[in-house]
């Protein structure tokens, strides 16, 4: 059963449980290596938590080999940039981004021009951050 299907079971009051097949692994170097259900309706755990009994929770288990981790973490590790342009500090900041850009035309806040538009690195604004939460002005840590 795949997700859908199980969604479209759940939605008519079907338990999804009834019917635990194996699925094609895609993240599997081989595409014809099948995933073998780890519970069965027989053997399927009692849930323990109120919200699991609701159908407030969604549980996904993936079983990697170490390659398909490093890849998985390697992915993830490649959309987290170091150095952040001025919106995607804003958005970081919590913080609308003409008052990031008026923090940092007046120094406030770390940041360098780099062909006349401000990037931000993501080191130095979580100083920067940590700082202002222990109440020193920038000027002072300098």
């Amino acid at each position: 059963m795949n997700l859908a299907d199980a969604i479209r079971a759940a939605s008519h009051g079907e338990s999804p449980l009834h019917a635990v097949h194996p699925v094609p692994s895609i993240l599997s170097a081989n595409p014809d290596q099948e995933v073998q259900p780890m519970h069965t309706p027989e053997n399927h755990p009692e849930p323990t938590h109120p919200a699991v009994n609701q159908g407030n929770v969604v549980r996904l288990e993936l079983f990697l080999q170490p390659e398909q981790m490093q890849a998985l973490f390697k992915a993830i590790m490649q959309g987290q940039h170091s150095v952040l342009t001025i919106r995607e500090a804003a958005h970081y900041l919590r913080m609308s981004v003409n008052a990031l850009q008026r923090l940092a035309d007046e120094g406030e806040v770390p940041g360098v021009l780099i062909d006349n538009k401000w990037r931000f690195p993501k080191a130095n604004l979580d100083d920067w951050l940590l700082l202002q939460s222990n109440g020193v002005d920038s000027e002072e840590a300098a």
